[in-house]
């Protein structure tokens, strides 16, 4: 992994760099804004304001278990990228969107097997094998109506989770309120 997150100033560079390894004419980059935290209506706001693992937070709010859809991914070397979905348990709603970036480098040997292996959330492995995090949201974004096919704005979050205290994994996570 060359960039990193940090290395933008902007919500729209960070953003088309996650997004770079799965844009093409059928996947360009969303059009969004940037907004603060207050201006987030909820239940946006309780799903996206936080530091916690999203997958956590989801659960706790709908009361039931979240499940993983890969829809697309890459790995070069030790850098895996990954377009999902989060699903209530029983395949729908999708409850969230993302794209993750994850440096395998700083990944225990099983947790790296279990992220391969495409059968979990990202935060729920992470929690499993108590892995040393930080989850730290950089930019809240507003997505308009139509994103996703949704009826309304959707909202989301670009940060980094720091494992053993380096920017290990960066993502791109668009809750649906659903």
């Amino acid at each position: 992994m060359d960039a990193k997150l940090s290395d933008y100033q902007t919500a729209r560079q960070a953003l088309a760099d996650l997004h770079a390894p799965f844009a093409g004419a059928d996947d360009p980059l969303p059009r969004f804004r940037t907004v603060s935290p207050d201006r987030i209506p909820q239940p946006f706001r309780k799903l996206l304001v936080h530091q916690e693992h999203m997958t956590a937070i989801l659960q706790g709010h709908y009361g039931r278990p979240v499940r993983l859809k890969v829809l697309r991914q890459r790995r070069e070397g030790d850098c895996y990228r990954r377009q999902i979905a989060l699903t209530l348990d029983g395949g729908r709603p999708i409850v969230e969107y993302g794209i993750v970036r994850i440096d395998l480098r700083y990944m225990p040997e099983d947790v790296r097997k279990q992220i391969l292996g495409r059968r979990a959330p990202l935060g729920d492995v992470l929690i499993a094998h108590d892995v040393l995090r930080q989850v730290q949201p950089r930019w809240f974004l507003r997505f308009p109506e139509g994103f996703a096919r949704a009826d309304g704005p959707l909202y989301g979050r670009v940060g980094t989770i720091y494992v053993q205290r380096e920017p290990a994994i960066e993502l791109l996570e668009v809750v649906t309120g659903a």
